[in-house]
């Protein structure tokens, strides 16, 4: 039995009533609901001013990660950090590390732009040298990712979820996680292809690992979320 949610969709529908968007992994449709949070956060700014924070900080803030924190099963949501974008939360993240070059990094070949880019423009000055294990085949990555995690001698181990150019999963992030045997390597997962795609249970690595995440994609909140 087909799911029908046209009636939550209905601004993104009307807009343009002849089109037919059925890119399964791409950008989504906004439902009426994030529209109406979009224009609330507009109306909230006119009517507060310089006095919105209060509501954003103490009320807004805390009520998201709540809702986070309960779709991931996270036991603090007040470990729940925001951002513009998955950029920054990379720079963040790099800035973490230690001071010395170059830094050693085990990723895959498929990650998305966002810490790809960034990654490639440290290695061609040298700032880091990265491993990267090859996705294909799709039904081996996880172990192999796994045993050159157990290698060690990393300060960086970043995956993906779910690979954006194959839709390929990394299995379960528990065993990604507890396969890096260095506690002070950082260790990172790349959620934004799988957060509200994937049922995603972080309680037994929320104090090992980072998960990022989008609104943009499958949780449907649109852009800067």
């Amino acid at each position: 039995m087909t799911l029908d949610l046209r009636r939550y969709f209905t601004e993104f529908r009307t807009a343009d009533p002849k089109r037919i968007h059925l890119a399964a992994h791409s950008h989504h449709f906004w439902p009426d609901a994030a529209c109406a949070g979009h224009r609330r956060a507009l109306a909230d700014a006119a009517r507060l001013a310089d006095n919105k924070w209060e509501l954003i900080f103490a009320t807004l803030i805390p009520r998201v990660q709540r809702g986070i924190a309960g779709i991931l099963a996270l036991p603090d949501p007040a470990t729940i950090a925001f951002a513009p974008n998955t950029h920054d939360f990379v720079r963040r993240l790099l800035s973490a590390l230690p001071l010395r070059a170059p830094l050693r990094i085990l990723t895959s070949d498929s990650e998305f732009h966002s810490f790809s880019r960034q990654i490639a423009r440290l290695e061609e000055d040298r700032l880091v040298t990265v491993e990267r294990t090859a996705t294909e085949p799709f039904a081996s990555f996880p172990e192999r990712f796994a045993s050159a995690a157990r290698c060690g001698g990393h300060d960086l181990v970043f995956v993906s979820q779910v690979s954006f150019n194959s839709a390929a999963t990394s299995g379960a992030l528990d065993g990604v996680v507890a396969a890096v045997p260095a506690g002070e390597t950082l260790v990172v997962v790349d959620g934004y292809h799988g957060f509200m795609a994937l049922p995603t249970a972080l309680a037994a690595t929320a104090g090992r690992a980072f998960y990022l995440a989008g609104g943009y994609k499958y949780a449907m909140a649109g852009e800067g979320v």
